[in-house]
């Protein structure tokens, strides 16, 4: 009998589990689609900023900027790890740690 109870119990959990895994499902699919939007709306603005990077540069003219130089040192290098900290994701967080290290 104790059996059975056990049995249950897992039963509804993992339909628990389900649940929670289908919403966040969702949640991420709603926010993927508004960032997907997000991107198609900026398309134009980053042609025209495309464009005219492009004429710029083919201009010629001698632009001098620290950070459009070319380095001749490669000393210490800062390596910035995004990783998300909520969720059923844990495998995928310890993926992009050993990927980072």
């Amino acid at each position: 009998m104790a059996n059975a109870r056990a049995l249950d119990k897992r039963r509804k959990s993992v339909r628990n589990v389900r649940k929670i895994t289908r919403t966040m499902e969702l949640i991420a699919t709603a926010r993927f689609k508004k960032a997907m939007d997000r991107a198609v709306a900026a398309t134009s603005y980053t042609q025209r900023i495309t464009k005219v990077v492009k004429s710029l540069a083919q201009a010629g003219l001698e632009v001098s900027h620290p950070l459009l130089e070319e380095r001749t040192s490669t000393g210490k290098a800062i390596l910035l790890v995004l990783s998300p900290n909520r969720g059923l994701c844990g495998g995928y967080i310890g993926s992009i740690l050993r990927t980072a290290i």
